[in-house]
């Protein structure tokens, strides 16, 4: 017997049965198409991809390994037996860098390799590994690079794009005598349906291609048809049409080997790639990006339930990333003896979904086809208004998982009339539809919402509902441009395992991060920036389910005093006829000197002043402030998004300013300067950023800043220096003016942190927090510590004397540094 059939027999023995011979696979991580061949694979469960490998066998050939595993990574088996001569060597394929040896074998102690590693080895517990390894340490295998999987992924989604964008290029190209052709959208989107289809039932060898002429195309397009039970499509093929699209099928067949792809990545693309903005804009689909959509359902851990008892619903499906994104999480968790038809029954009872539109219905439909292959239709997606007679409340109730994302306006005047039951809910579209899903009271629910859930007065009873009903809740703070066809800021929420009513139950809740600059690696590989935990008792149950960035130091500077315990806040003045023709640039009568911008205010500096409208008849509010007191102005609009939001600056000119800006006075006893020096602090900044809209700050939240029991007089001294310096400069500042102005910030903002007196670490934690972030200064800033300075040394003693002369060389010959290894750990302990 040969060494091939051997291996062959002996993972039969230990529980295989989708074994392949000379198996051909696409290398998706080559730069031009390449098929490679493997004597042998073997795969949990059928039909076969990337995502179920488990073996690959090669023959050497007198190659070196690590020449012949880069080949092999596309497979996406994590084992690689590789037969030399008279020895078997069995390999770990990474996602980056060599193999590793993992076992050998000569092919008499075959057998004993398979009897030895037969647990491991066995299809259930790769299955397991594979999919749910990456959120369960349980279900993880030493031997399987959780890295492999999504590398894999990144390279076939950027394939297969650039394969469809190819195939709709040759369908959309010049016509007769120079005129571009225009063919009909939905004809030109069912067509590629039915190519992409016959190229995945052609590459994995299924019978029915051999039933068509691949040189026909209008004979594919028929068996494609009557295979999917798909109604045939409009009109009789025009010689032009059949011309084109048999074009776009030799594209299709040339391009990369659909074989080893896993048929809910072609979904995943086929309806991001062909349902273009002009098909969006004219049928009114919409849709949830697929990363999005992945995050949510496996946060929702499907793996930690038994599959039977799942029913999952998508309201609003537009083209069904959500459902197929179900179907693939559920199917992972099907036994891996079932057969294609016994999971094909079985997902179509538990994954449906509605959609008015009758064309992104037809989408989601064909999505979940191309999922599901190699089975027929079966699908239940219906077109359903749901907003009528509120029947939205009704088909909740049939799931146990909703997944949605749904309308994000508002209902228009004749929609109300339209939509009595739901609008007497909410005039809010997406409260509607979250409302009812939480009436079901769902085992998990995930949502798309609008980014003011997270923190929003008007979301604030829909989170205590959630609070009130699932112990594990996650928000997710989105950043713009994350849905390639809406500007919309969106959060989401993913909420699961019920609370028994009546039982006192800890809430675990989650807060996670995608920053601008990390949501193109999300939207690649699905990794987020940041995220949050803590547990909270269920009795608190307010709605506050979003934990602030730095929430550590907050709760720590919770018993702090609070800045209107020494000051009063107000927003500015408030025009009855808007701000159109209230400045002036020269004096004129019932015009006084203020400011108006709230850009204009930089840290410790107000600009020149201009002249607002400041007669009374036209005031609508805040008119009677004591505009002629001493008292400080800041910014009421962020000044960006990041950490440095917010800026003040001493007014002893008795100026008037716009609602744009806010005034703060200071209550008999306290400092103006030492005020100015806690609002300009970092701080006072990283409360307010963290505590704040995207667009604006209120006056609640500069009211709440936390500000130190005592702070040294000398801060008052350093301040009216600083400001000295920046008003003599004001933006034109010598090198020598630049480094003066640097120091003295910096030795306000270390008395400042003095005061409140934070740990080293949380201290270090609050100043790395503004890393990379501009700070609202007339002269250049950079942050207080050099980049990649890791020690716990507070500010004010990093600026000493003592800690200059602690770095001196002699100190450094006396008492070498710690290895870099050494000290990382050193300080893991210590923290």
């Amino acid at each position: 017997m040969t060494v091939l059939r051997l291996l062959q027999k002996e993972i039969a023995k230990i529980g295989y049965v989708a074994i392949e011979r000379d198996y051909i696979f696409s290398d998706v991580f080559a730069a031009a198409p390449v098929d490679r061949q493997a004597s042998l694979a073997a795969f949990t469960n059928t039909p076969p991809s990337y995502r179920n490998a488990a073996f690959a066998v090669v023959d050497a050939k007198g190659r070196s390994v690590s020449d012949i595993a880069p080949e092999y990574r596309a497979l996406g088996a994590p084992l690689l037996f590789v037969i030399e001569s008279d020895i078997i060597t069995v390999w770990q394929v990474r996602s980056n860098g060599d193999p590793r040896a993992i076992a050998h074998a000569r092919p008499e102690e075959i057998e004993a390799l398979f009897s030895l590693y037969r647990h491991d080895w066995s299809p259930d517990l790769i299955h397991r590994a594979k999919s749910i390894g990456q959120f369960s340490r349980v279900a993880q295998l030493d031997f399987v690079d959780l890295g492999l999987l999504p590398a894999i992924e990144v390279e076939i989604h950027s394939k297969l794009d650039l394969l469809l964008n190819e195939t709709l290029a040759e369908a959309i190209r010049v016509g007769p005598r120079g005129a571009r052709y225009q063919i009909d959208q939905r004809l030109l989107f069912r067509t590629i349906f039915r190519l992409l289809a016959a190229k995945v039932l052609q590459d994995r060898g299924h019978a029915l291609a051999a039933t068509w002429n691949p040189n026909d195309i209008n004979s594919i397009l028929n068996e494609i048809s009557k295979y999917y039970t798909l109604e045939s499509l409009p009109g009789e093929q025009t010689s032009l049409q059949s011309a084109i699209f048999s074009s776009s099928w030799e594209r299709l067949r040339r391009g990369i080997n659909f074989r080893n792809i896993s048929a809910d990545d072609l979904a995943f693309v086929y309806e991001n790639t062909l349902v273009t903005p002009e098909t969006r804009e004219h049928f009114g689909t919409h849709s949830t990006p697929r990363p999005v959509a992945e995050y949510i359902v496996s946060r929702l851990e499907f793996w930690r339930r038994d599959p039977e008892e799942l029913r999952v619903y998508e309201p609003f499906a537009g083209a069904g990333t959500f459902m197929v994104a179900a179907l693939r999480h559920l199917r992972e968790l099907l036994p891996v003896d079932w057969d294609d038809q016994q999971r094909h029954k079985f997902l179509v009872e538990r994954v449906a979904g509605d959609e008015i539109d009758p064309f992104a219905k037809e989408v989601a439909t064909l999505s979940l086809i191309l999922a599901d292959y190699p089975n027929a239709n079966g699908w239940a997606v219906s077109q359903v208004d749901l907003f009528k007679e509120n029947l939205i409340a009704d088909r909740v109730r049939a799931a146990n998982v909703i997944l949605c994302n749904p309308p994000f306006e508002d209902f228009t005047k004749s929609e109300r009339l339209k939509y009595i039951e739901a609008a007497v809910r909410s005039v809010s579209k997406p409260v509607v539809a979250l409302e009812a899903a939480l009436d079901a009271a769902p085992i998990a629910l995930g949502f798309v919402l609008p980014e003011p859930f997270i923190a929003g007065s008007q979301y604030q009873a829909q989170r205590q509902r959630v609070e009130k009903l699932y112990k594990n809740i996650e928000l997710v703070a989105l950043p713009d441009r994350t849905f390639k066809h809406s500007v919309i800021r969106s959060s989401l929420v993913i909420a699961h395992e019920p609370k028994v009513p009546g039982t006192a139950s800890a809430t675990s809740l989650r807060s996670t991060v995608i920053s601008v600059g990390g949501r193109d690696k999300f939207l690649r590989t699905g990794d987020v920036t940041e995220t949050r935990n803590i547990t909270r008792m269920s009795s608190k149950g307010i709605g506050e389910l979003w934990i602030n960035e730095l929430e550590e130091i907050w709760e720590l500077l919770a018993n702090y005093p609070t800045l209107n315990s020494i000051a009063s806040v107000h927003m500015g003045l408030q025009w009855r006829h808007g701000q159109t023709n209230v400045v002036r640039t020269l004096p004129q009568r019932e015009f006084a000197p203020g400011v108006h911008a709230a850009n204009a205010v930089r840290a410790f500096a107000l600009p020149k002043h201009i002249y607002l409208d400041f007669r009374s008849n036209h005031l609508r509010r805040a008119a009677n402030l004591p505009w002629r007191e001493t008292k400080i102005l800041a910014n009421a609009a962020r000044l960006s998004r990041g950490p440095w939001c917010f800026a003040a600056a001493v007014d002893s000119e008795g100026l008037i300013f716009s609602q744009q800006l806010f005034g703060v006075w200071p209550k008999p006893g306290a400092r103006v300067y030492a005020l100015c020096a806690i609002l300009n602090s970092p701080v006072a900044n990283a409360y307010i950023a963290t505590h704040s809209p995207a667009d604006r700050i209120r006056v609640s939240t500069v009211s709440a800043v936390p500000i130190p029991v005592e702070i040294p007089t000398v801060i008052d001294e350093l301040v009216k220096r600083y400001m000295r310096i920046v008003a003599q400069s004001f933006g034109l500042f010598s090198s020598r003016a630049a480094e003066r102005a640097d120091e003295l910030l910096s030795q306000i903002d270390a008395l400042i942190l003095k005061a409140y007196d934070l740990s080293p670490r949380l201290e270090k934690q609050l100043l790395e927090y503004f890393r990379e972030s501009e700070r609202p200064t007339l002269h250049e800033w950079s942050h207080w510590f050099p980049v990649g300075f890791t020690p716990f040394i507070p500010l004010h003693e990093y600026l000493s004397d003592e800690y200059s002369k602690a770095k001196k060389e002699q100190l450094l010959s006396v008492f070498t540094p710690l290895p870099d290894d050494e000290a990382i750990a050193l300080r893991e302990i210590l923290d």
